[in-house]
């Protein structure tokens, strides 16, 4: 019998790879060269049969090599695209089932049972406890939270989940990408035999599913993921548990509302400790929640602390952090309106779990294009030792809205605690390394299109605007987005036009926009369509929120020159009462130096083209040497002051949150009240918010008006004071309000 003959050739009119066979299942290729123009000679060849089993090994192999296969097997790579296309319905079905089955899970996966039992901190806690209980109820007691909270990961069952989400990727998106370079570096990391730590961003329950899903695709090892107890479900619960999740009580009795059980965090601790020590990988979210409102939340530290003290203590030597992002067009849940209106979150159930299946897949592509961050991991050692010295500043806090002449570094901006110390302690340092890695996991992120138009109409165009007009502008943001140094998922400079930018932003948001005669679009005045935009905008605030702190300080002064060093003074000020809202720079980093770097000769009072104009007293200005702060700036034209109001509009819905929330807590309403549980506080201040907008002394922005803003508020409030530290309640204290309130109405104020 001759063996099956195969041909392959390029096609020169359609650059087109053809693998055509007559005994296999048939593909198509297409590879599409996007930065050249050049022609490629056709070329035909015959291959015997072994000659084409190994050219689709190695075709496979290349294949791994790529971001991802998605929708119809698209990869992206670089500048090229490469199109797996299958010309029969029947072998898709069977590609992906045989690239799971051939795609190894090496790593084992230990329990870690008995070297939690046997390890000095629970033998402590259980001879503690066991002072008022018998030892043996102790322990049976200790054993039933070992195997509530233990992962029982299964690499039968991840095998079957990876192929599922194959099919529950396609429906739900367009694109996932993912840099290679960025894998490449963790694989560096993982082959050192150093245990990672995953620190992920969380905007969605699929974050989760990606890394697994993309360790698995990259040969790393799948890590232990940290769950909330409430996605432990009857019959779901098991499944999470097999693909690496193990879930945490935040309560453990009624009478214990902080989940503070000796003995159930002595075998949490024992057991994050003993997964590493095994060399295993672990994954947590450092904000512990989804967030509600598009940008990222403040740290919560309980688990960064468990592996801090695991370093420190010497159970391991060390390991790897590595921060993670994600961008989303649109996230798989959509917009959690009734949680940003004070009601109760609802509870997780099997049931609901189902929904949200059936939801997700009736609209195909429902998240768009979705681009995974991996950023450069860094040994915790390496960190914990630079960080001491730069954090050793001492400087008391601030309690009113008013300038900071002595401010130094973003610690004082941060809730460390109500006084800092020279010395460093370790609360700081642990503290210190959560703000970091949601600062490090920001910078990681891409701005999806969504969020650059989203942005635009909300901080410029609220009225309305052609569309014209509006692409000219979103092509601006984009430019000037990576001229940062930021990355805008799907632009290229000189190559994406704004028409094409906006086009495709429009998809994920048309139901927020109403439209006039001809190209007129204008955002919808409704609370929950602003709120939609909102939240979109949010995913680039973090990008854009000390230029915007600095821009309220400046169009809150009279359109003359002013004095830079008051105008620095004033953002430093926004910044340290916005400290609850957005991370604006490194712990280790010098807030001031930030500013006057925006501000300085390379930045907004640059002579070729910043939007300032500025007379520096001292011709010796530098960042970095011996910088010098006396001075007076001004507007250069008229299209510059547009550019400065479009970036205080970012951050000015959160001030006037703020305002609001100070507003309601002088009003008789709640004076009559005394105290008030902070869930109905929160919820009875968005429904008020709404009837006494009227008597604000400026028109607030009605994306303003939400729960999580309200609650940052109440936050900052406490932290300064004016409000007591009973977090379960809302009390006044003695001190006044009133400073506070008109240093905000004045920093509000547009010239």
């Amino acid at each position: 019998m001759q063996p099956a003959s195969v041909s392959v050739w390029l096609d020169q009119k359609n650059r087109r790879l053809r693998l055509v066979t007559t005994n296999l299942f048939r593909y198509e290729f297409r590879l599409i060269h996007q930065s050249t123009s050049t022609t490629i000679p056709t070329k035909r060849v015959s291959l015997s049969i072994a000659t084409c089993a190994s050219l689709c090994c190695r075709l496979r192999n290349l294949l791994k090599d790529f971001t991802w296969i998605y929708s119809s097997f698209q990869v992206t790579m670089g500048s090229h695209i490469l199109y797996m296309k299958p010309k029969k319905p029947c072998s898709r079905f069977f590609s992906d089932l045989r690239y799971t089955i051939s795609t190894p899970l090496p790593h084992t996966y230990p329990s870690v049972r008995d070297e939690v039992f046997s390890s000095k901190r629970v033998s402590e806690a259980i001879e503690r406890v066991g002072n008022d209980a018998s030892k043996k109820s102790v322990r049976k007691r200790a054993m039933s939270f070992f195997f509530e909270i233990r992962a029982s990961l299964s690499r039968f069952v991840c095998k079957i989940c990876a192929y599922m989400l194959y099919k529950v990727f396609r429906r739900l998106m367009t694109k996932l990408l993912v840099d290679p370079n960025e894998i490449s570096r963790v694989q560096e990391a993982e082959k050192t035999g150093v245990p990672l730590v995953y620190l992920p961003l969380h905007k969605s329950h699929m974050d989760y599913l990606l890394i697994t899903w993309c360790a698995w695709h990259f040969n790393l090892r799948l890590p232990h993921i940290a769950s909330g107890d409430n996605l432990n479900l009857s019959g779901f619960g098991w499944l999470l548990r097999a693909t690496g999740a193990f879930f945490i009580r935040r309560r453990i009795n009624p009478s214990d509302e902080g989940g503070k059980d000796a003995l159930y965090r002595a075998v949490l601790h024992s057991y994050i400790e003993q997964l590493l020590k095994k060399g295993m990988s672990i994954e947590f979210f450092p904000e512990g929640t989804r967030s509600r409102f598009g940008k990222a939340l403040m740290p919560k530290n309980g688990l960064i602390s468990n592996v801090v003290e695991a370093v420190q203590q010497g159970t391991i030597k060390d390991c790897y952090l590595v921060p993670v992002a994600y961008t989303y067009d649109a996230v798989y849940e959509g917009i959690f309106l009734n949680e940003l209106m004070g009601l109760p979150k609802e509870r997780e159930s099997l049931m609901g779990v189902v929904k949200g299946v059936f939801k997700g897949f009736s609209q195909p592509g429902r998240c768009g294009v979705v681009r995974m961050h991996y950023g450069q991991p860094f040994l915790l050692t390496d960190y914990l030792m630079s960080l001491k010295d730069s954090m050793s500043v001492s400087r008391p806090v601030q309690s009113a809205l008013t300038r900071l002449p002595q401010s130094f570094s973003y610690r004082e901006l941060v809730p460390w605690h109500h006084q800092h110390s020279a010395q460093v302690d370790n609360r700081s340092l642990i503290r210190a390394i959560g703000f970091h890695s949601i600062y490090d996991s920001q910078v990681l992120m891409a701005v999806s299109l969504v969020s650059v138009v989203s942005a635009i109409l909300l901080a410029k165009f609220r009225e309305g605007i052609e569309l014209s007009v509006l692409a000219l502008d979103s092509q601006w943001l984009c430019d000037l987005i990576l001229a940062d140094g930021g990355e805008v998922m799907g632009y290229r400079t000189n190559e994406t036009s704004g028409e094409a930018v906006v086009q495709y932003a429009i998809k994920f948001i048309s139901d927020c926009l109403e439209y006039g005669e001809g190209n007129f679009v204008k955002p919808i005045g409704r609370h929950r369509e602003l709120i939609h935009l909102a939240y979109n905008r949010n995913a680039l605030l973090f990008r854009f929120a000390l230029k915007s702190a600095l821009a309220i300080s400046l169009v809150s002064q009279p359109r003359k020159p002013q004095d830079i060093a008051l105008i620095v003074d004033d953002a430093l000020s926004i910044c340290e009462w916005m400290q609850f809202e957005v991370v604006f720079c490194r712990p280790c980093e010098n807030l001031r130096d930030r500013v006057y770097e925006i501000l300085g000769k390379h930045g907004w009072c640059s002579p070729k083209g910043g939007p300032l104009r500025a007379v520096w007293e001292d011709d010796g200005f530098d960042i970095g040497e011996a910088p010098r702060y006396n001075g007076t700036v001004e507007y250069r034209d008229e299209r510059a002051h547009d550019m400065i109001v479009f970036f205080s509009n970012l951050l000015r819905p959160f001030l006037q949150s703020l305002y609001m929330l100070i507003h309601y807590l002088d009003s008789n309403e709640f004076l009559l009240k005394e105290v008030a549980i902070e869930s109905k506080f929160i919820r009875n201040l968005c429904q008020r918010s709404f009837e006494f907008r009227a008597e604000l002394p400026f028109d607030p922005f009605l994306e303003a008006i939400n729960s999580d803003s309200f609650k940052n508020g109440l936050r900052i409030l406490r932290h300064k004071g004016f409000v007591s530290q009973d977090e379960t309640k809302v009390t006044r204290t003695e001190r006044s309000l009133e400073d506070v309130s008109s240093n905000l109405e004045r920093v509000l104020r547009i010239y």
